[in-house]
């Protein structure tokens, strides 16, 4: 019997653990270095994006986030918006915002993960999805339809400039 036991327990723990290391961040986001402006930001994605348009933004949606720059690229259905703050708890706090008001565990690819540091979320709102990440001062928002691979080819960028 008490053999069944610490099976069962082993049994127990293995699947535990099975199961939460299934539940992965899509990425742990990474974010330009400090001294860059949300221009900057912007810029060095057209390295690998041809840049069509580029503007300055006040927040997204009908939330107010502070000043930041929108950018739309070839080939990319969707917009990127960069917001950059003078402190980490603005950027947490924008993230908040958008988690609050588009954040529905019901809808589809609904993911938000909070590991104080830095954010992820996403969501399939209707026709398209909403990326949202924070990180250090910034904020990202990209949202169009099939933007996965330009979300992770602005994470690799962003990791490749902080080696």
């Amino acid at each position: 019997m008490r053999k069944l036991r610490r099976t069962m327990s082993f049994i127990a723990v293995f699947v535990v653990t099975f199961i939460l290391s299934s539940c992965s961040i899509p990425f742990v986001p990474e974010v330009p270095p400090g001294s860059y402006s949300v221009e900057a930001a912007i810029n060095v994605i057209a390295n690998k994006y041809m840049l069509m348009d580029t503007g300055w933004i006040n927040g997204f949606g009908d939330m107010e986030l502070g000043e930041g720059r929108y950018a739309t690229f070839d080939g990319v259905d969707g917009f990127l918006m960069v917001f950059r703050y003078d402190d980490f708890e603005q950027a947490k706090d924008a993230w908040n915002k958008i988690t609050k008001k588009y954040g529905n565990p019901f809808k589809l690819k609904y993911l938000k993960i909070n590991m104080g540091t830095y954010g992820v979320f996403t969501i399939r709102l209707e026709n398209t999805d909403l990326y949202c990440w924070y990180k250090e001062n910034w904020l990202f928002i990209v949202t169009g339809d099939k933007i996965e691979r330009f979300v992770m080819d602005i994470n690799n960028i962003y990791k490749t400039i902080k080696k």
